[in-house]
């Protein structure tokens, strides 16, 4: 009589064909976010305040020095220079259906619904990335060739063009990853005591996803949100306040049917049901609005995309 091991394909009718990992490994993606860096100013929340635009008043304190006079002559009065900037606060959503069954056979921890509640707080931090990197590609001042590289001497130009004007560092540069690549690239074949300082892992816990080093004291981030234009990507440099955002706190609404939770300070998710199609349906909703607060506090950086 032949031997009759047991073998894992003789326990074919028990096992199934393949099983989940205890956690679930999180896809590749470009989770970046400038949202808490101190370079984006903060302007205000919008509730309560009768209109969806947020004004934010700019005055040229500081800016006119004294001239010399006559002893016992008048003077002519200065007016005070200012102006201002509006940010317009819009709604951004993203809405899900998950079905009955698909959540009873959910195999990660914690329920599907709720899963996905919780990543609305990632869909609302990916969304202000984006709108980050499309104020920041409006910026009048523009430095780079349309389908050349990102360069040193591209880095200079900004530096030098966001000082002419008195730009307040540090500075902010928010890149493409094709852009730091050429940007490294030319690094080689610099000479001298200037040095790329490389992020490294304790660096990036403190600045988050998306700090890729330091070079002349500025901190550069790199985004896959960096808006494209034809063949080129239009990163930026900026100075701390040079764009602004303004938000806001919608009020939960009692006996709507649903149920609303705070998911941190700002975003809210409301959760329903479609009982006849056992379907459970999570709404994630953020007020926002972003804007470039002072032209002359950003340069365009427009290099080839590819």
């Amino acid at each position: 009589m032949a031997d009759a091991p047991i073998t894992y394909s003789s326990l074919s009718d028990l096992t199934v064909a393949s099983t989940l990992a205890a956690e679930l490994q999180l896809k590749l993606g470009d989770r970046a976010s400038l949202m808490n860096h101190p370079a984006i100013t903060y302007v205000g929340d919008i509730a309560g305040s009768g209109s969806s635009v947020k004004k934010v008043g700019i005055v040229g304190k500081g800016l006119d020095p004294m001239a010399a006079a006559t002893d016992g002559d008048s003077v002519f009065s200065t007016a005070l220079t200012n102006a201002n900037v509006s940010i317009t606060v819009a709604r951004q959503a993203l809405y899900r259906q998950v079905t009955d069954l698909a959540g009873q056979t959910w195999a990660s921890v914690g329920d599907l619904v709720t899963w996905c509640a919780e990543d609305m707080v990632g869909a609302a931090t990916l969304r202000a990335q984006t709108m980050i990197c499309t104020a920041g590609s409006a910026f009048s001042t523009v430095v780079g060739t349309s389908g050349a590289a990102l360069t040193v001497t591209n880095i200079f130009s900004a530096i030098a063009a966001l000082e002419a004007v008195s730009a307040p560092g540090p500075f902010l540069a928010v890149v493409s990853p094709k852009q730091l690549s050429d940007f490294q690239n030319s690094l080689r074949s610099e000479t001298g005591a200037l040095q790329w300082i490389p992020a490294t892992a304790d660096m990036i816990a403190i600045k988050g996803q998306g700090y890729a080093g330091s070079y002349l004291g500025i901190d550069f981030f790199v985004s896959s949100k960096v808006v494209t234009s034809g063949s080129d990507k239009l990163g930026f440099i900026i100075s701390y306040g040079a764009i602004g955002y303004a938000d806001g706190t919608p009020a939960p609404i009692m006996g709507s049917g649903g149920v609303m939770y705070p998911m941190g300070t700002k975003m809210y998710v409301e959760m329903g049901r479609t009982p006849e199609a056992a379907i459970s349906k999570i709404v994630g909703n953020y007020y926002v609005g972003f804007a470039e607060l002072q032209d002359g506090m950003g340069v365009q950086l427009q290099t080839r995309a590819s």
